[in-house]
């Protein structure tokens, strides 16, 4: 079994969107070897390519300014789910809907009612997945698949949340698992400098 690249506790204290992109080319460059050491005959690793690309997208998503519709692409084009949200926290109960797809006027409500839960979820910083031992039920409640959240230089800022994923996803695997790792740590640095 491949172990995850990202180790745990690994945090990216970024000060402004060149110190990010340096340190989003240092992990680009660091999938782009495990692509190149670990084949799969003479194809590169799927989960290292996948990783690869979301991290350069996200790189160049913090370069032309349009990092909240690129997380959804990723999300889309990399894990397969076409429904999800980016929120932001105000203060500390408090959510703003930065960009979103799939969103219907039910789920709306629902993040609306469920404010509260929602940011005390962001405040502990914890990933979590749906059919695993994620300390939320609510999730299940409300549809949620995976819920990521996100902090800028140690502070709580915002979540990424994964709604349905495509019907022939049945689990998140290994590369998921990391790829909302790569989200968690970079995506708050890439959507809040400013």
């Amino acid at each position: 079994m491949m172990q995850p690249f990202t180790p745990d506790g690994d945090t990216y204290h970024v000060d402004d969107n060149i110190a990010l992109v340096q340190a989003l080319e240092r992990c680009a460059a660091a999938y782009r070897n495990r692509c190149d050491s670990n084949s799969c005959g003479d194809y590169p690793n799927p989960m290292w390519v996948r990783l690869y690309a979301a991290s350069e997208r996200l790189k160049q998503a913090v370069q032309q300014n349009d990092v909240a519709r690129e997380i959804l692409v990723i999300g889309s084009s990399l894990l397969g789910c076409d429904e999800m949200a980016v929120l932001e926290l105000h203060g500390s109960s408090n959510l703003s809907l930065l960009a979103g797809s799939g969103m219907t006027a039910g789920r709306q409500q629902a993040l609306v009612a469920n404010t509260a839960a929602i940011a005390s979820a962001i405040q502990a910083g914890q990933i979590s997945i749906v059919n695993t031992d994620a300390p939320y039920s609510m999730w299940s409640e409300l549809g949620i698949t995976a819920f990521v959240p996100v902090c800028n230089q140690g502070k709580p800022r915002g979540a990424i949340i994964f709604y349905q994923f495509l019907p022939q996803r049945s689990d998140l695997d290994l590369a998921d698992r990391e790829l909302l790792r790569l989200l968690s740590m970079f995506a708050g640095p890439s959507l809040f400098n400013r």
